[in-house]
């Protein structure tokens, strides 16, 4: 039987025609005009226009690109900028994708990518080959001078050659350079030093001076001012005007048609559905859901709340040592979600999809896609950080009222810096409440989900005011099996204009119902170690919750002894304001000393009386004590604010070592370094 045209049209309308019903059939949500699928609503799907890509027009090269080779990608995108992170809690992320959003304005095409994703080699084949090519590093500096985890390879590699004197000419390569890293820590900004000073002696030409932001005074604005020198030069260097245009550069799009409703991200840092499928091993993008098998309150204070919390990881495989580190994902304040939801006029609980607008781009989606709302604006994006100059930006085309145009205008501009600084930073407005302020701005939720940064997991290291809280782990699994313990401090602060402001991870943690929630963790390997022999005498200095990791390593020193180990000295320096209401764990420390795992215990209570002390006046009184087990090659351990007690108690021990070893203070600063280097000096501090 003959096959003619008309046969074949009937059969493909009808194949068409059982494709599109079975698609329709599939779809248990629909999508509004904005490419949003709502479980409410009659099942259709809303028309929507694909932008043409390259690969779509028939341009299949991309698929060809090694990926490992940045150079590659450079000269197909045409890409005039490279910009490169290293990041620990997404600020250099996020400052590098505001440079690739502003170098559009410019007509400068960006290229962005995390630093651990390509070979540093290729930088080479940049100087020699692409003269119209500017690379930039953002680079945080963490802990004590250390790169971020996913700039240690970078930094190794920058190592490699300055030790190994290879010939690695990078004559020709035009760089820049932006750190980040705080000034209360002895090596500030030590990565971003480090890459500037290495591309330079290398042979390559810094077009802008190296920009170092301080995160204890206004790392916005020291990135702000630093992006005002560098653009002129690139501009410069790229033959560009130096006139930036008005417009919408979005990095994101809404997708529907890439909607699977059987896929939908409720929460999962990475991978879909592992928070119901738990497997090992347990990391950053593969967390833990731990239960909280106790919660108690450490403080008799009306005013102020410090919760122990214990996490059981039984089955998880997760190992740790007494020192190191958690990591928790937390969520946001629903009542601050639903105050958001509200004023962007968004039904919470609609699906949506965000995706790249680069087709380079490894990073496809800000955030695991597609989720609801809810979810992106619970787990995924930070509500509550303050927001930078680039979403008021952004902001002003959305706002219809002329005078709040204008007074947006006027924030982000040069001249409006100080208003700026007090509006934001000194009266710590977050998003919602510059939407509050702007009631005529209708930014849509997508873009604004787009500009918001990532919502970090929170190190369990460390306590910092309003901004994200960091703590040690404050057991030891030689007697905790199985349990990670925190000491937490509920953060609550009232801001210059009245209202009322929260750490986001401990007020998640204090209000969490232990009969239905888990919490998501991994554990972060730490330096912050006792000695390798238990006959070797310490001395720990940790006011407040400084006290965590020292809590562990006294748990560690008692199961020791349990099994027969001979233990050095250990002295502990403890300090609070009021003996009465926030001396935490005191039956647990009167009993270390009892068994033997504590030898002294110095306590401090600052306001208990007229004059305050604190453990460093007590370190004064103990000089003697202090130096003979320094001299005996005891180890010192610091733990709690960099700014002020870090800062005292360093300045105590130079006195110490000064009046009993009778040397200089020049010398005694060097016998504390030298202490540091052969790591036993070591501190946990934070600013």
């Amino acid at each position: 039987m003959d096959f003619d045209l008309l046969d074949a049209t009937v059969l493909g309308t009808i194949v068409c025609a059982a494709v599109y019903f079975l698609f329709l059939r599939s779809r248990k949500a629909t999508s509004d005009s904005r490419g949003v699928f709502s479980s409410e609503a009659a099942p259709k799907i809303a028309a929507f226009t694909v932008p043409n890509t390259p690969l779509e027009n028939g341009n299949s090269s991309a698929q060809f690109v090694d990926d490992s080779d940045f150079v590659g990608k450079l000269k197909q995108m045409g890409a005039q900028i490279a910009i490169f992170y290293g990041s620990q809690t997404g600020t250099a992320e996020d400052f590098s994708l505001r440079i690739a959003r502003e170098a559009k304005r410019y007509s400068i095409v960006p290229f962005v990518a995390d630093i651990q994703d390509y070979e540093m080699e290729c930088l080479q084949q940049v100087a020699q080959n692409l003269d119209k090519v500017v690379i930039i590093f953002c680079v945080a500096t963490y802990g004590e001078g250390e790169p971020t985890d996913n700039a240690q390879g970078f930094y190794n590699f920058l190592k490699d050659k300055e030790e190994s004197g290879d010939e690695f000419d990078l004559s020709g390569l035009k760089f820049a350079v932006f750190g980040l890293g705080n000034k209360t820590y002895d090596h500030f900004n030590a990565m971003g030093k480090f890459v500037d000073k290495m591309l330079d002696k290398l042979g390559g030409n810094r077009v802008v001076e190296l920009g170092l932001g301080d995160d204890d005074a206004n790392m916005e604005e020291d990135f702000v001012n630093w992006k005002d020198q560098m653009w002129p030069q690139i501009c410069s260097v790229l033959g560009k005007e130096l006139a930036a245009c008005d417009g919408n550069f979005r990095q994101y799009e809404m997708r529907p048609d890439m909607i699977n409703p059987t896929k939908v991200f409720t929460g999962e840092p990475h991978f879909f559905d592992s928070f119901n499928k738990q497997k090992r091993p347990f990391t950053q993008k593969n967390p833990f859901l731990a239960s909280v098998v106790e919660r108690r309150e450490l403080y008799d204070d009306d005013n102020r709340s410090c919760l122990h919390i214990e996490l059981d990881i039984a089955g998880s495989s997760l190992r740790y040592n007494a020192g190191d580190h958690v990591a928790v994902y937390p969520h946001n304040n629903p009542e601050l979600v639903d105050t958001l939801g509200t004023r962007l006029g968004i039904n919470l609980e609609d699906v949506f999809y965000l995706h790249t607008t680069d087709q380079y781009s490894k990073k496809k989606t800000p955030f695991p896609c597609p989720c609801s709302f809810r979810t992106a604006l619970t787990s995924y994006v930070d509500i509550t950080s303050l927001p930078g100059h680039n979403i008021l930006q952004e902001l002003i085309q959305y706002a219809e009222d002329a005078d709040e145009k204008k007074r947006l205008q006027d924030l982000v501009s040069k001249e409006g810096r100080s208003e700026f600084n007090k509006y934001i930073h000194d009266e710590c407005r977050t998003i919602s409440e510059v939407l509050h302020d702007f009631k005529s701005v209708k930014i849509p939720a997508d873009h604004l989900l787009e500009l918001l940064p990532r919502l970090q997991p929170r190190l369990y290291k460390r306590l910092a005011r309003k901004h994200p809280p960091y703590y040690s782990i404050s057991s030891s699994p030689k007697l905790c099996v199985d349990k990670i313990h925190i000491t937490a401090a509920v953060v609550r602060y009232t801001t210059p204009t009245g209202r009322q402001g929260e750490g986001v991870a401990t007020t998640w943690l204090e209000r969490l119902n232990l009969l239905k929630e888990k919490v998501p963790i991994f554990v972060r390997r730490s330096t912050f170690r006792l000695p390798s022999k238990p006959s070797t005498p310490v001395i720990m200095i940790g006011p407040g919750t400084g006290l965590a990791p020292f809590r562990g390593f006294l748990q560690e020193r008692q199961a020791l002894l349990a099994k027969g180990k001979e233990l050095g000295k250990a002295l502990l320096f403890f300090g609070c304001q009021q003996e009465a209401k926030h001396f935490m764990y005191r039956e647990e420390l009167e009993n270390f000393l009892e068994i033997g795992a504590l030898s002294e215990l110095h306590t401090a209570f600052s306001r208990d009386q007229k004059q305050k002390i604190y453990v460093q006046h007590l370190m004064l009184n103990c000089a003697k004590s202090i130096w003979e087990i320094i001299k005996a090659g005891g180890h010192l351990y610091i733990c709690g604010d960099a700014k002020h007690m870090a800062r005292d108690v360093n300045r105590a021990l130079v006195e110490i070592i000064k009046t009993q070893a009778n040397l200089s203070t020049q010398d005694s600063e060097g016998k504390l370094k030298t202490m540091q280097q052969q790591r036993r000096f070591q501190q946990d501090v934070w600013s």
